[in-house]
């Protein structure tokens, strides 16, 4: 926990804002021009900003400002992320999961919607029900912004965890259906992410007529651990415990984000969870 306290002040630390020093309105309008770069850092955000005021350009600021909020909200939504890994692949289970979770709200903001994002990568945290309620009030039109998302992945989530069937699959059809609306990209990833929400509709056979596809598809090696865990989800709603092993044998291999902890502990794996050649292939690689 020391270190993730730390990570404000250390930021801020990491940071030389010019404050009092007499600084040229040709260097203000570099940090300005430095703030608009797409890969624009925190420190440049900040000086950016401080830039726009002196210069008296607060509409620049406050974009800025707004960018460099941007920055920190995802800092804080990747190191989140990390601490609950880091439980997972350490073997400490749903419990540790939960227990990261728990520290990381205590030393970040996490807003409801960052919440339901997180449950939706790691549905394993709805084990127990502590965030149930909170995710099933959020709305597209909620008045409150803070519960404005549709949300439909993450409230399929919460009624599958809760062993309620039905009403996960209907969300599930909704999503596909959005889907349908909204194509994902032609790209192998995507289009098993599609076969994956397809199966969990009970679209079986356009699934399995969407992983053909997307398994058709040229994958680069760079890609393909990732592509791989999407293919091998598909798999695993499919009931098709065989596809899910080939895919992810691979990945137990070499150093990604599979691992035995993780295969023991993320939802995602429960449809194949017991099966006997899932359980094999974990003692295999133990």
């Amino acid at each position: 926990m020391r270190l993730v306290t730390l990570v404000p002040t250390l930021l801020l630390v990491a940071i030389p804002i010019t404050v009092g020093a007499q600084v040229s309105n040709a260097e203000l309008n570099l940090r300005v021009a430095a703030a608009q770069e797409d890969d624009a850092g925190l420190s440049a955000l900040v000086q950016g900003a401080v830039a726009a005021r002196l210069l008296g350009n607060h509409d620049m600021a406050e974009e800025i400002l707004g960018d460099a909020t941007g920055f920190l909200n995802g800092a804080t939504g990747a190191v989140v992320n990390e601490m609950i890994l880091q439980a997972m692949a350490s073997g400490e289970g749903a419990n540790g999961m939960l227990r990261a979770f728990r520290e990381a709200r205590e030393s970040f903001v996490v807003p409801p919607q960052q919440i339901a994002a997180t449950v939706n990568n790691f549905p394993t945290l709805l084990t127990g029900g502590e965030f149930d309620q909170m995710i099933l009030r959020m709305q597209a039109d909620h008045p409150n912004p803070d519960f404005r998302c549709a949300c439909l992945a993450p409230k399929a989530w919460v009624h599958r965890v809760a062993g309620r069937m039905d009403e996960s699959r209907e969300l599930w059809v909704e999503l596909a259906a959005a889907r349908d609306e909204a194509p994902m990209p032609d790209a192998p990833q995507a289009q098993g992410q599609y076969a994956r929400d397809l199966a969990r509709a009970g679209r079986t056979a356009e699934a399995r007529q969407t992983l053909e596809r997307a398994m058709a598809m040229e994958v680069s090696e760079a890609q393909l651990p990732a592509v791989q865990r999407r293919w091998a989800q598909a798999y695993a709603e499919l009931g098709d415990v065989e596809g899910a092993v080939a895919q992810l044998e691979p990945l137990l291999e070499s150093s990604t984000i599979v691992t035995v902890n993780s295969l023991s502990t993320r939802y995602t794996w429960e449809p194949i969870r017991n099966h006997p050649a899932f359980q094999e292939m974990l003692a295999r690689h133990r």
